[in-house]
């Protein structure tokens, strides 16, 4: 009745999956995401207005497409932030700002059910398909399907890093490398901080001695050579792009071709403001 979690197939099979982060909270851009071959999106509820009961809209939008959905919830120690998510039909939970292992345990309590967590029981939830008599295998199926994607983005879960790559329920982290810049005072450096490169290599090494999968790649700017450079120092999960960063590029772009074409025909243009993308 429950299905598998897509993304888990698709890296047990040596695929790549791309994702992309969805801060505006429309459905139709989700619709869009997935009619372009996109494989999961990541819901963001901590610096975006997205709420509970948008999040079942959207996630039944991805549904509608193939979309595996994440949610990255507002903090990792707000139980009704991943229970509620969760409940609505999320595949998993990106969690912010964590610090050590402990911080994923209780991110589990909520997550999964008695015996492996301490989560309320209600059938009466979308995920659960608002079925009493099916609850014990959705139950099961969250304890064994559902997903803590762990944000390393704190000074303090780097020095903690092979104890969270350590647990059971980590499959899956996610090198954060803004926040994690600003943590280590490099400011919007991000990946050009040799500080942050010196995290990044610990931490993608440190997940492959764990047979952790690590999200990553040229969130920003995505090229082919910088794909292929996430791929070959050790990333398997893509997340390329933020829908409203993404739009702004693409409006600067258009801008930039109109005012460009109309150079020497006698007309002219209001002066482009100052991009907002770095580079």
């Amino acid at each position: 009745m429950f299905k598998k979690n897509r993304i888990m197939e698709m890296l047990k099979n040596k695929q790549v999956p791309l994702g992309m982060q969805v801060f505006t909270g429309h459905p139709a851009l989700v619709e869009i995401l997935g009619h372009s071959g996109y494989d999961f999106i990541m819901l963001d509820t901590e610096h975006s207005p997205n709420n509970a009961r948008d999040m079942e809209t959207l996630i039944r939008a991805a549904d509608t497409v193939g979309l595996t959905t994440f949610v990255r919830v507002s903090r990792h120690e707000d139980e009704s932030d991943i229970h509620r998510a969760l409940e609505a039909g999320a595949m998993g939970i990106f969690l912010p700002l964590i610090k050590t292992a402990d911080d994923v345990r209780r991110a589990g309590d909520a997550a999964f059910f008695p015996m492996k967590g301490k989560r309320g029981i209600c059938p009466s939830l979308r995920a659960a398909q608002y079925n009493w008599r099916t609850f014990d295998d959705y139950a099961a199926w969250n304890n064994s399907e559902i997903l803590l994607i762990p944000m390393i983005e704190q000074v303090e879960a780097l020095e903690n890093i092979d104890e969270i790559c350590a647990l059971e329920d980590v499959k899956i982290i996610v090198f954060a490398g803004g926040d994690l810049a600003y943590a280590m005072g490099e400011a919007s450096q991000m990946m050009a901080s040799p500080k942050v490169q010196d995290a990044y290599r610990h931490v993608l090494a440190t997940a492959k001695k764990h047979g952790v999968h690590v999200v990553g790649g040229p969130v920003l700017d995505p090229t082919v050579e910088g794909c292929r450079k996430a791929l070959d120092v050790g990333v398997t999960i893509m997340c390329l792009g933020l829908d409203t960063m993404s739009f702004r590029a693409v409006a600067e772009s258009y801008v930039a071709v109109l005012n460009k074409s109309v150079e020497g025909t006698g007309f002219t243009r209001v002066p482009a403001p100052r991009s907002g993308l770095k580079g």
